[in-house]
């Protein structure tokens, strides 16, 4: 009988005579899960993150003050530091400048504004800007206006992104002389000459320098 009680495993037993839990079990667990598993993940979580971290831009509505230039800004975001960045309008690459987190260029003419931004992992994120609120066309002189009479012309004219230049608004007749409107109504956009010649040249410019030009002849 005393042999094999002898042979039996010694059980321990905690202060309430429950039988106590191996230590040396749960330590092995412990250090399974701190020096292997959490190491792990975060290691890999960290090195997934660098590879998938792709910057972002966002970019603001392009403004003018003159309808010749347009000031584009946008600002980018990324948790790595970035390669490359880069703007260009229909191919031709455009400056920036650099305000902290927020970039700004300007551009003179009218198109398709492409931003690319490339992090050190090569991840790379592109915007299109577009820019159309530059004038680029000239004033509109409406030929279903026109009046011509022996000795005056009357017709309207209009431009509907930087505005006519009322003041820019002169002719030339056969004769070589040079005149300017006797009247202009600015509400309606309707421009009266008068004229000794039988016919005349007519320019008018917008405030983004573009002109029309229009003859009329009384013959």
């Amino acid at each position: 009988m005393t042999g094999k009680y002898q042979d039996r495993p010694s059980m321990r037993y905690d202060t309430h005579g429950r039988v106590a839990q191996n230590k040396s079990s749960n330590s092995g667990v412990l250090k399974f899960l701190l020096g292997f598993l959490i190491p792990y993940v975060v290691i890999n979580g960290l090195v997934l993150l660098f590879v998938i971290q792709t910057p972002s831009i966002h970019p603001d509505e392009p403004d003018t003050k003159d309808y010749l230039s347009a000031d584009v800004s946008f600002k980018v975001s990324s948790v790595l530091p970035l390669k490359s960045l880069t703007a260009t309008i229909e191919g031709q690459e455009v400056p920036l400048e650099k305000d902290g987190s927020t970039y700004k260029c300007t551009v003179t003419t009218n198109g398709n504004l492409n931003v690319t931004a490339v992090a050190i992992n090569n991840m790379t994120k592109s915007s299109h800007i577009q820019v159309n609120l530059l004038d680029e066309a000239n004033p509109v002189i409406d030929e279903d206006s026109v009046v011509l009479g022996a000795g005056y012309l009357e017709f309207e004219v209009s431009d509907t992104q930087s505005g006519v230049d009322w003041d820019s608004i002169y002719g030339v007749d056969s004769l070589g002389n040079n005149l300017k409107p006797t009247d202009i109504n600015k509400t309606t956009g309707r421009v009266t000459f008068s004229m000794a010649a039988d016919s005349i040249a007519v320019y008018v410019r917008d405030f983004a320098k573009n002109e029309a030009q229009a003859n009329f002849s009384v013959n």
